[in-house]
């Protein structure tokens, strides 16, 4: 469960507001009622700002007018903003599957993809491949999975037990190679590789990583690409390295 604290501004972004609207949507709920006055007082808006802003709460259905003179407003409840929310959204992604999508998926695409990530986005990148697969992940890693991150290893079983067929080639040493944290149905092998790694999902994308510099310890540096053929031909290579590997 997430249990940091969230930023009352940064919430009520997400449900819609603006900043200005925000800022004085807080100040309401703070002071239960206040007139235009009194907001202006805790905050940097003028008036007339402050008078369109209300009237947008108004209109929104985040607030409601209590007093003609002075002109006085009350919050609505949040739950109601995020109620509120709740069903544009909903409204929005009905529509999507209807109109959007459909239309998005009567075009053919054959594209190619890239992005490069550092340091721990390499494993989220990682993770995220693997809980795409369907058919097959291979893995060249260069790190013994005692140093794999935990997010990385559940990925891993749950291809495993989905039925996807998982191969892993880990680094030849003296270091035990303790594979309690990956449980499942696993084929692995070790042998003599670069500090380097690959790993091919689906034979069709793929992400080649290392260390950014070769004496640095700490910093990662990954290219992650969706193209087929690059695919194909890192699935070769991965074959050649894992056929000449020490099977467990």
């Amino acid at each position: 469960m997430d249990t940091t604290p969230h930023r009352p501004d940064a919430v009520l972004h997400t449900l819609g507001l603006s900043e200005g609207e925000a800022e004085v949507y807080r100040l309401l709920l703070r002071a239960g009622e206040a007139s235009v006055g009194d907001i202006s007082r805790g905050c940097a808006f003028s008036r007339a700002r402050i008078y369109g802003i209300l009237d947008n709460l108004a209109a929104r259905g985040a607030a409601h007018q209590v007093l003609e003179h002075p002109r006085t407003y009350a919050p609505e409840n949040p739950r109601r903003l995020a109620e509120l929310r709740l069903r544009e959204v909903e409204a929005a992604c009905a529509a999507a599957e209807e109109t959007l999508i459909p239309l998005y998926e009567t075009q053919e695409r054959s594209y190619t993809e890239s992005v490069t990530v550092r340091d721990m986005g390499v494993f989220q990148q990682v993770e995220e491949m693997c809980l795409r697969a369907t058919e097959s992940i291979d893995g060249i890693a260069a790190f013994l999975p005692s140093a794999i991150p935990d997010s990385l290893c559940r990925a891993l079983a749950s291809g495993s037990r989905a039925g996807v067929r998982v191969r892993l080639l880990f680094p030849l040493g003296e270091a035990p190679l303790d594979l309690a944290r990956l449980p499942g149905k696993y084929e692995i092998r070790r042998a003599a590789t670069p500090a380097a790694g690959m790993f091919i999902i689906d034979q069709a994308e793929l992400l080649i990583g290392g260390l950014e510099k070769p004496e640095s310890t700490t910093h990662l540096l990954g290219l992650w690409l969706h193209h087929e053929e690059l695919a194909r031909l890192s699935g070769q290579i991965f074959e050649t390295l894992f056929e000449a590997g020490e099977p467990l």
